[in-house]
């Protein structure tokens, strides 16, 4: 049976109450509104999304891809939008 380590199940969490509190309450207002949270992404930065699979010399999480991919998952559940820039700027960085 697949669980998900100690360390894999933190961060899984830490994206998904991220999800809850700061994407989830605001997403179809910022759709809406056409609307793009800058200060949300900064918390996001905070918590080491903004460089998920960077090395840590460089200002990163260095995270594996599969980590990064619970990170998507979660934060889709709050915002697919916010989500998909996350994602991407994670591909560019």
């Amino acid at each position: 049976m697949f669980t998900l380590t100690d360390d894999e199940r933190a961060i899984s969490d830490t994206a998904r109450d991220f999800a809850a509190e700061h994407l989830a309450p605001h997403a179809v207002e910022w759709d809406q509104a056409k609307h793009f949270p800058v200060d949300v992404l900064r918390k996001a930065a905070s918590l080491g999304m903004g460089g998920i699979y960077i090395r840590e010399d460089v200002g990163g999480s260095e995270l594996t891809r599969v980590d990064a991919a619970r990170i998507f998952e979660q934060l889709a559940k709050g915002c697919p939008s916010i989500a998909a820039y996350i994602s991407i700027h994670n591909m560019v960085t």
